[in-house]
């Protein structure tokens, strides 16, 4: 439950983080739609004013919470992404193992069902998500797999949709089910048999043909 707290007197950056904590929580908590400004500058112990002067309107602190949830979830796919690692499968399994194991950490899940139950209603959840979590995360696959592509190791015309079609191999039926409560996460053991069984699948299909 998100508690009054007011905004510590530190620097400006650690006031905008505290900021976006704070709303991250509400909009988890309460939904878009009924959590207002006024609603978040209360639970920080502040004016809407100085809230204002940290972020221009609601869909742009909404916007800040989404790059910072989805930054923790890219961060260590950027890292692969300057490998000279020349192993596609070990490398996309590694990818995989990141790649599961913070899509199902509790922030990312209320991410993915706040914009579940809200993006209809208010369309630009779901631009500000797609745009700052899933199309980054295939730019970063797609980045890796054209080095591959380009020393001829595999074949792959459409590296944009085959780096989509990735992702969607990893997440697979068990995130939507856990997603809805239907399943636990996974541990790491499983994380780990399940990025394997993709990445082999996926280097199986992009492999040259002779």
């Amino acid at each position: 439950m998100v508690t009054n707290c007011r905004l510590a007197r530190t620097t400006p950056d650690a006031r905008r983080d505290h900021i976006i904590a704070v709303a991250a929580e509400l909009f988890a908590h309460e939904g878009y739609g009924a959590t207002s400004m006024s609603t978040i500058a209360t639970r920080l112990g502040g004016s809407k004013a100085t809230l204002y002067k940290y972020f221009a309107s609601k869909e742009a602190l909404f916007e800040a919470v989404m790059e910072c949830q989805c930054e923790r979830v890219l961060a260590p796919l950027r890292d692969l992404r300057g490998s000279d690692g020349d192993d596609l499968e070990p490398l996309l399994a590694e990818f995989g193992v990141l790649f599961l194991t913070k899509i199902y950490e509790p922030g990312a899940l209320d991410v993915y069902r706040l914009v579940h139950s809200e993006g209809t209603r208010f369309p630009e959840l779901a631009k500000v998500f797609f745009r700052s979590g899933p199309d980054a995360a295939i730019e970063e696959l797609r980045a890796t797999l054209a080095r591959f592509v380009d020393a001829g190791r595999i074949a792959c015309p459409d590296l944009l949709l085959a780096a989509g079609q990735y992702l969607g191999m990893l997440r697979g039926d068990r995130h939507l089910r856990f997603a809805v409560g239907g399943m636990p996460a996974p541990d790491d053991a499983e994380i780990a048999r399940h990025a394997r069984h993709a990445a082999r699948i996926f280097v199986a299909g992009v492999m040259p043909r002779a």
